[in-house]
């Protein structure tokens, strides 16, 4: 299974998220589940880059991201990248929802 968690600050801003795990619904190459949420997640750290113009701090592995604002943004930095990261919650939430077996969202 595949867990996401979304963590958020004080005023419910989204400051990182961690996504670990294999979903299974599928063979190797063949997980539908594991492609979609793999192309979401990292189209959303791409964006982030290109349209906020930063990099987020990233830690990649197999079978797991984690991706952390660093402190030091400008409120217009903030608000694309609250968007894009609501975006991408939004659409794991989606996938949740008709898969529920095989990805697990939570939000902190």
């Amino acid at each position: 299974m595949i867990s996401v968690s979304f963590f958020c600050d004080e005023q419910k801003r989204i400051v990182s998220f961690e996504m670990s795990g294999h979903a299974g619904s599928g063979p190797y190459g063949y997980d539908i589940v594991c492609a979609a949420c793999s192309a979401l997640s990292i189209n959303s750290v791409n964006s982030i880059s290109r349209l906020a113009g930063y990099d987020l701090i990233v830690e990649l592995d197999e079978g797991y991201l984690f991706a952390a604002l660093p402190e030091d943004l400008t409120d217009r930095q903030n608000d694309i990248t609250q968007i894009l990261l609501s975006s991408l919650f939004i659409g794991l939430s989606e996938i949740e929802k008709e898969y529920p077996k095989f990805i697990q969202l939570t939000k902190k």
